[in-house]
């Protein structure tokens, strides 16, 4: 019975911390535009906002044995955030398919799609892997790899990250890494695709980022003449390396201008810097014509996305998950049209905001009118593919078919391809045909 009393304490204590949080918001919202000591004091709001959802983080993740259900249901109902963790395991969510989900599974699978978050690096599956390991002449075993693909935590995630991106070691493993990138779009009907490249480590292993450049655009270009995917590349100018770094990747592709490489993307440790840091950056990319986008409210508060629009003004925000701890925030996202590109599976295997498919804020940001995009990030690591993640939102989330294919539309115009309303066009009537195909 006492150990009741202290959870229902608990409980009491998280409810009293959001509350706190409400106020605060409150009040910063309260703060007059445009004074000098305003900026300041939104930040001094911001973050002793973020102290408490961090207190909060805390209690909610402190370990219960033997929960009763209702209490349990109840902790579920009062949680927003967790701590960064990569704890999720890699097997995929078997559902219990009725034969609607089945025509819905197969309807998504077949319809033409587009994908602007996802890591090149992050495609290459554990054969292609191996591929290039035989093809460099590496030494390796098959149980390494399996283990390697089983990572249950942050540092066993970084651990293949980095593997992966070391295997890279001439540019002709682009031509692997790319039918892996060609196979997998092609085998969830995505058309068209912007992709992230982060080469400040293969550049520290030796590899020439004009010869990587090259590789690449003949690549997409040889797939697009082919009838295949339209690909584009954006670079990462990644926080993990700091201002200085990011501006010379900017600099490599200024120098290095390719019809495929269209943007900068910030990416990278979001914690190690924010997000304004790199405003000169962008700056310079804006003004040379680059496309930018930016990483942000992954893994930091609400106040990394607002210096991604507000300082970087960046086109698209990556993940976005933090921005439903502030209703301004989310208001100026929707007011200045800014897509949000969506990483449902993704954001629940890093687990800072959110530890259940349907407690994912996608449903709320679409409701609420934000523009948004359905994404994988890193799709092989992860084990997941852009038809299953329009399937988990269906599911789990409550989309209707028709909302789904709205967010397909928003996907197709949130791209940086030149024509959208043509592809729309071309899309739309295949989708129609399709809905009555499957019955759905």
């Amino acid at each position: 019975m006492s150990n009741v009393f202290r959870l229902e304490q608990l409980i009491q204590r998280i409810r009293s911390l959001d509350k706190d949080v409400e106020d605060l918001r409150r009040i910063r919202a309260r703060l007059p535009a445009n004074r000098s000591f305003t900026p300041g004091l939104q930040v001094a709001f911001d973050r002793h906002i973020n102290d408490i959802l961090n207190q909060k983080i805390s209690l909610e993740e402190l370990e219960v044995e033997s929960l009763p259900e209702d209490l349990l249901n109840e902790i579920a109902s009062v949680d927003v955030a967790t701590a960064s963790r990569i704890s999720v395991d890699r097997e995929k969510k078997e559902y219990d398919l009725s034969a609607e989900d089945k025509r819905v599974l197969e309807f998504l699978r077949a319809m033409p799609k587009t994908e602007v978050h996802l890591h090149m690096e992050a495609c290459i599956s554990k054969e292609t892997l191996a591929g290039m390991l035989a093809r460099n002449r590496i030494e390796y075993d098959d149980e390494q790899l399996n283990k390697l693909y089983k990572f249950s935590n942050l540092q066993e995630f970084i651990k293949l990250f980095l593997f992966i991106i070391d295997s890279i070691k001439t540019p002709d493993d682009f031509e692997l890494v790319f039918q892996n990138l060609r196979d997998y779009m092609n085998a969830n009907n995505v058309r068209y695709g912007e992709v992230f490249l982060a080469p400040s480590r293969m550049i520290q292993n030796g590899l020439d980022f004009s010869e990587i450049a090259e590789t690449l655009d003949r690549l997409s270009r040889e797939c697009r003449l082919a009838g295949g995917p339209d690909i584009r590349y954006l670079i990462d100018v990644s926080r993990t390396f700091g201002p200085e770094n990011a501006s010379k990747n900017l600099q490599r592709v200024l120098s290095n201008a390719k019809s495929s490489i269209i943007g900068i993307g910030l990416g990278g440790a979001e914690l190690m810097g924010p997000a304004r840091d790199y405003k000169d950056v962008f700056a310079q990319a804006q003004a040379e014509g680059l496309r930018t986008v930016a990483h942000a409210g992954e893994d930091d508060g609400p106040w990394s996305i607002r210096d991604t629009v507000e300082v970087l003004k960046a086109e698209r925000i990556g993940h976005g998950t933090s921005a439903i701890q502030d209703p301004s925030l989310m208001e100026l996202i929707k007011k200045k049209k800014i897509p949000i590109e969506i990483c449902l599976t993704s954001n629940i295997f890093t687990g800072k905001y959110v530890r259940r498919e349907k407690d994912h804020p996608v449903r709320r940001y679409y409701d609420d009118g934000l523009i948004c995009t359905v994404n994988t990030d890193d799709p092989e690591i992860f084990n997941v593919t852009l038809t299953d993640e329009y399937f988990k939102l269906y599911k789990s989330l409550d989309f209707t078919i028709s909302e789904i294919v709205d967010l397909c539309r928003q996907g197709v115009y949130a791209t940086f391809q030149k024509n959208p309303a043509g592809m729309w066009n071309d899309f739309k009537p295949q989708i129609e045909t399709l809905r009555k195909k499957y019955a759905v």
